[in-house]
């Protein structure tokens, strides 16, 4: 769950507000004029020239698209040669994908909602992921926390306005605990691992080889998976701009195409896989983790197929996106929710794939 590069490392929520008032200006300051950026970059996108080759960014999260990027799936099925963007902040993948230095992006739920709501005219083409097992609240052992209610009064580290934020409120609620009852610590991934080290936190909402590195003195009392079950899935999307799709859906195509086969052949073979599969292998060298790490990673995501993503694209997506919307109005991070997120919702080459 990529942060937004906030690094207020000892902003701790207090009763009545959820952020400290020069904090919360710094956030909010920080993500308009990212957001407004985003806009304005638009205007650039006409004088860009065409690209060379297709361009497509990626974090280090372990997921589908990481096969793809060393097996070659993508440039085989489009037929070009593709460019590999390494970013940490879902915001700055934004902009380069509205001033056209990338084509496609896989965009986190907090980050893509704020931009369309700035009116960003991205589209949504795919479901890359949905977060899993993979990502979870996991606590120290030694802070003895075995239930929800004792995470009262403990320090839990996350990075704020991040997919992780989101499922960590939606958990506190779930389990009727007002957070201000908590001391949530806005915390960038880097420093949540110091901290960990240290004993400075009780615990964090983590994803990925974090999560798994806490665990070994530690223990998850919820998961990403466990909170979509309660009605609150947390997606990675597969994202584009809108002018891409009027001009080039000869590439577009292609590429829903593929990761939708991908998807298909992952869900089918991935009780076959094991730490010496090749493509296994290949994704640990690239992320410089062991074959073990990366096949728990892998499994660790969900991997939405073709009908299911149709299902959810038509039925849930438009007032998911508002609810979401609403939840960062609710931290006076946005002033602004838009009535309907439906236009910033591209079914089609979904619905009408043609998969392996």
């Amino acid at each position: 769950m990529a942060s937004l590069g906030i690094s207020n490392e000892s902003l701790h929520i207090r009763i009545p507000q959820l952020f400290l008032k020069s904090s919360l200006t710094h956030i909010k300051s920080y993500i308009l004029c990212v957001l407004a950026l985003l806009v304005v970059s638009i205007c650039c996108i006409f004088d860009q020239t065409a690209h060379a080759a297709i361009s497509i960014g990626w974090t280090n999260q372990v997921d589908l698209a990481k096969i793809a990027q060393v097996n070659g799936a993508y440039r085989k099925a489009l037929g070009e040669r593709i460019y590999w963007k390494q970013y940490d902040d879902d915001f700055q993948m934004l902009h380069d994908l509205a001033i056209e230095k990338i084509d496609f992006a896989p965009v986190g739920l907090i980050a893509l909602t704020s931009a369309v709501t700035a009116g960003l005219q991205v589209r949504i083409i795919a479901i890359s992921s949905q977060y899993g097992t993979g990502s979870g609240l996991v606590l120290r052992n030694q802070s003895h926390i075995d239930k929800p209610e004792f995470l009262v009064g403990k320090k839990i580290a996350v990075p704020f306005l991040t997919s992780a934020h989101y499922s960590l409120l939606k958990a506190l609620e779930h389990w009727k605990i007002d957070f201000h009852q908590v001391q949530l610590i806005n915390m960038p991934a880097d420093k949540i691992e110091d901290a960990w080290k240290k004993g400075d936190i009780d615990g964090a909402y983590v994803d990925g080889i974090t999560l798994l590195h806490f665990q070994k003195d530690g223990h998850v009392l919820v998961t990403s998976q466990q909170l979509a079950d309660w009605g609150n899935p947390t997606y990675v999307f597969w994202v584009t701009m809108d002018n891409k799709i009027a001009e080039k859906p000869y590439s577009v195509e292609p590429f829903v195409n593929t990761t939708l086969s991908m998807i298909k052949g992952f869900n089918q073979r991935k009780d076959q896989l094991t730490p010496q599969s090749k493509d296994v292998v290949d994704v640990s060298k690239l992320l410089k983790i062991s074959p073990e790490e990366t096949l728990t990673l892998l499994k660790g995501n969900l991997y939405i197929g073709q009908r299911e993503q149709s299902l959810i694209f038509e039925r849930r997506l438009p007032v998911y996106l508002g609810n979401v919307a609403l939840f960062l109005r609710s931290l006076n991070v946005m002033n602004n929710v838009l009535s309907d997120y439906l236009i910033y919702i591209y079914p089609s080459f979904v619905d009408d794939a043609k998969i392996k």
